[in-house]
């Protein structure tokens, strides 16, 4: 982020029907130099609503002379409302607005509107002044009487302007239209006396100009519209994503504007003894007698005493207002702050001057012919102790540890009495981060638990005093909502149970300060399981430029400017367990595209702290480096730092037991914080019913999804409600609620859930009906059929149920995961038992020895009386997913056949966390 004034404003030909001029608008022939367009030859047949778009300038005598001539085909309802009233925007007293002629042509017929006594209206308004802009302008309107569908309305100016400050020198840069916008005759002429010394330009050098003689006259004539441009991708510089462009001009090198500019910023003698200014002066002075932190002082009082307003009244668009005016007005534009800024700085004994920049084409200023029109704000390079300082009053936030850090402009040029040439801008890391970033993730409850997150970002420079602005003028509740509004596009998923906001004025550093919930960042890796960390800068290095096409393969890449970001991470891992284990690149000093990164991580008893710096020059990277670049992105990318868990880590069924139940408390504290920030919000209570729900707390979930449902009543909450009951083994009233959510949500996941309680509470037929009418054949059929099939087997129909799996199977033998289904069912329901184990086997082996087939298979092995062989099965299957309780409950019964009672606490456990569960393991004759 950054503020910018665009507050020079060069000689260019202006938008539809804008003009500079005195105070009344005069009407008249066109020039003598105008090659006039013939009505009758405009095509009034052409399919395009621009019939005519011819633009003629002249250069002479230090005077810009623009004639615009268009015709607009209203052959639509929207374009007679549009282009019905004629307006014209100008600055009294630097040039004439001249109009030629306003003509309606019908039916080839030509309608002289003016002949008739229709003139304009002229308006004194600021049409800007929402963007703190004035310009003095004057507003000349007229509605075109007389108009109707299919006339063509044809009006033409002339435009002159004669800029004092630029010492008789004329200048002119026009966007050359393209297609794909489409004109009937389009052209663009510009022109000067033969001989004076006008230097021209068209970039990219590709267009074609045709260069005549005519009269007195040097002409260049460019047929207009041009082929569509090249698409360009968005990470090429600007100067080649800028459209065509020609210059032309009597500036004869960078030096000359140099001269020509350098007088408005001379400070001598601007600050009067006794003054004001003069007290400020002194008032630094004694603050400190460090010329450096002199140097910040002057630029915060500009920054922050001085609000910004841009005056381009008369000869305002170049020539700055004196310092005594500005500080008194209080406000002023770059070139007002940049004079005040220069006197302050002169007063203070350090050496400065001021630079000319443009605030988006930096880069292409040096392949620009040299004009002031280049250039579109100013600011103030610094010498202390033989280093640069780049300071600019209309930007924010500058203090002395930052008044180092370099401006987002490639290319400025100092003005200087005796000239100068463009210089490079030089970029330096910037001193203080613009982002720190500081996390902690208390995940000392085990791997299956959301983190406690304490979070602290420190915003400076720019970003940290608009924040700091923009606190003064928010009430509580709007600085909860930006709070959160931060937290969303920086913290994904966090839910808020504290925060806060505060700005260091000194400092210029605002600060957020939040904790709140965040679902567990780790993830199943085999028998462990793993925590990438997406708030990490290394989760997100990238650097892929696409260069494929032939036309983009020699561009550069722009990879923005100066920055730099720290992040903090100290995660907080469960003090009771070991082996947790640190994996990828603990420490890391590698540059790619013109940035580097720096990592520092550690692993110390239970406490994984890891520091990231990301620092970038910006600049470009040329074509020929993009692959190495690339290459060295990817290396830093692939050493991101993650955390391995032991496979025996605590698993969140486990939290039922005493001895666990001491992890619950922070959550149940951070949780009800949540509730209290929010506590008509029924998200509040469902995360923490949610929570309740895994953590094996089946009340608590019941009375927390009550409360969501009476806040919000959606047909969501009702299913999840209806499966927490199924859990409690409330299978009625499970029914109850999928009846009650199918009839707010009508909508296929309500139709499944209630067809599969209709089944497993014995509405045998009320489930197949409901099944075959939202089963459409469609991607969902597989699951339909196992509703069904369920439905069938807790009807006593498990054959019938069977049939339809296999037919499944049959049907689509390449979905391997139905053969598992198939195994699942006959163990469960006891039905095929003849065929069970090759079905078993064949979704074992279609898996790969997956965890899931190899369950189904332990309990088929169980149901056939062979617990030796099903215990081998779920020993194989734990090995892949430890957490997977079926599995653990199979292996339990195993043993307890096999004359082993080890595992009778951990079924007692089980059926006691999850009673529906223990009621389903009944059905299937799982006893021990």
């Amino acid at each position: 982020m950054r503020i910018v004034s665009l507050c020079l404003a060069g000689a260019s030909l202006l938008a539809a029907g804008t003009a500079m001029a005195g105070e009344e608008v005069l009407y008249a022939p066109a020039p003598g130099w105008v090659e006039e367009y013939k009505s009758a030859d405009i095509d009034t047949a052409a399919k395009t609503p621009l019939a005519l778009y011819d633009v003629q300038q002249r250069l002479a005598d230090g005077t810009l002379s623009t004639y615009v001539d268009r015709a607009f085909k209203l052959d639509a309802p929207q374009a007679l409302t549009q282009a019905g009233t004629s307006s014209a925007a100008w600055q009294p007293g630097q040039g004439d607005l001249t109009v030629h002629r306003v003509e309606i042509l019908r039916a080839g017929k030509v309608i002289d509107v003016l002949a008739g006594g229709v003139k304009y209206t002229v308006l004194r308004r600021e049409t800007q002044l929402e963007q703190r802009s004035l310009d003095g302008a004057l507003t000349a309107t007229l509605a075109v009487p007389g108009l109707q569908l299919g006339d063509i309305l044809r009006i033409s100016y002339t435009q002159t302007i004669h800029d004092p400050t630029l010492k008789g020198k004329v200048q002119v840069s026009n966007a050359l239209i393209a297609a794909p916008l489409e004109a009937g005759f389009a052209r663009e002429i510009v022109s000067w006396p033969k001989g004076d010394p006008v230097r021209w330009k068209v970039s990219p050098a590709a267009v074609t100009v045709k260069e005549t003689d005519v009269g007195g006259d040097h002409r260049l004539t460019i047929a207009l519209p041009l082929a569509k441009p090249e698409d360009m991708p968005e990470d090429a510089p600007l100067r080649y994503r800028s459209g065509s462009t020609l210059q032309a001009g009597t500036f004869a090198d960078w030096a000359d504007i140099s001269r020509t500019f350098a007088p408005l910023y001379a400070t001598s003698g601007l600050i009067g003894a006794g003054s004001p200014l003069a007290s400020e002066v002194a008032r630094i002075k004694a603050t400190s007698s460090d010329p450096v932190t002199r140097a910040a002082l002057a630029t915060r009082l500009v920054q922050d005493k001085v609000s910004y307003q841009f005056n381009g009244m008369a000869t305002g668009n170049y020539v700055p207002q004196a310092p005594d005016q500005t500080w008194q007005l209080r406000y002023g534009d770059c070139k007002a702050k940049t004079l005040l800024l220069l006197a302050l700085l002169d007063g203070l004994g350090i050496e400065s001057e001021a630079v000319l920049a443009h605030s988006t084409m930096s880069d292409a200023l040096p392949g620009l012919l040299p004009m002031p029109g280049d250039f579109d704000h100013v600011l103030v390079r610094a010498t202390i102790a033989g280093k640069e300082y780049w300071l600019d009053g209309t930007s924010a936030g500058t203090r002395t540890a930052n008044i180092a850090d370099t401006p987002p402009f490639r290319n400025v040029l100092p003005l200087r009495a005796e000239g100068a040439e463009l210089l490079a801008v030089a970029p330096r890391v910037p001193g203080v981060a613009q982002a720190e970033v500081q996390l902690t993730f208390d995940e000392r409850g085990g791997v299956d638990l959301p983190a406690i997150v304490r979070a602290s970002a420190h915003l400076s420079g720019v970003i940290g005093v608009n924040v700091g602005s923009a606190l003064k003028q928010m009430g509580e509740e709007q600085k909860k909502q930006f709070i959160d509004q931060f937290v969303n596009s920086t913290l994904e998923g966090l839910a808020v149970t504290t925060s806060a906001v505060s700005f260091d004025e000194e400092r210029g550093v605002a600060r957020i300060d939040v904790e709140g919930i965040r679902t567990s960042g780790w993830q199943r890796q085999g028998a462990l399981k793993r925590q990438n960390f997406g708030d990490l800068p290394s989760q997100d290095v990238a650097f892929s430029p696409d260069r494929a096409r032939p036309a983009w393969r020699d561009l550069p890449v722009d990879t923005g400017f100066a920055s730099l970001q720290q992040t903090e991470l100290t995660v907080l891992l469960p003090e009771d367990e070991e082996g947790y284990a640190l994996r990828g690149r603990a420490d890391l000093d590698m540059s790619f595209a013109n940035t580097r990164f720096v990592r520092k991580a550690a692993l110390s008893g239970h406490t994984l702290t890891v520091s990231e710096r990301v620092e970038a020059l910006g600049g470009e990277v040329p074509s020929t480096a993009i692959a190495a670049e690339k290459g060295k992105a990817a290396r830093i990318a692939n050493s991101a730092v993650y955390l391995l868990s032991p496979a025996k880590a605590v698993r969140q069924w486990q939290l039922g037991d005493p001895k666990y139940r001491a992890r619950i408390a922070p959550y149940e504290a951070a949780y009800a914080k949540a509730i209290a920030r929010d506590p008509d919000e029924a998200a509040s209570y469902l995360n923490r019913g949610r929570f309740r729900w895994g953590t094996t707390d089946l009340k608590g979930a019941l009375e927390d999804f009550d409360k969501a449902i009476e806040l919000d009543p959606a047909a969501d909450t009702y299913r999840m409600r209806g499966a927490l009951r199924m859990s409690l083994g409330q299978f009625d009233g499970a029914l109850e609620e999928y009846r009650k959510a199918f009839e707010l949500d009508p909508s296929e996941s309500s139709a499944m859930a209630l067809a599969g309680a209709l089944g497993r509470t014995g509405h045998t037929d009320e489930a197949l009906a409901l099944v075959d009418e939202f089963d459409d054949m469609g991607k969902e059929h597989p699951t339909y059929v196992q509703i069904r099939a369920e439905a069938l087997g807790f009807g006593g129909r498990a054959q019938e149920g069977l049939a339809a799996i296999d037919d499944l199977i049959a049907e689509r033998p390449d979905q391997g995961y139905l053969l598992n289904a198939s195994c699942w069912y006959r163990a469960r329901f006891k039905v095929g038992t003849q065929a069970m184990m090759e079905t078993c086997d064949k979704a074992v082996e279609q898996a790969g020895m997956g965890a899931a087939s190899l369950d189904s298979r332990a309990l088929a092995w169980l149901q056939l009386g062979k617990p030796d062989k099903a215990l081998v099965d779920a020993n194989a299957a734990l090995a892949l997913a430890p957490d997977q309780t079926s599995t653990l409950y199979f292996r339990a019964i195993a043993l307890e056949r096999m004359g082993d009672t080890s595992g009778a606490g951990l079924i007692a456990y089980l059926d006691r966390i999850w009673p529906g569960q223990a009621l389903d393991y009944a059905r299937y004759g799982l006893k021990p």
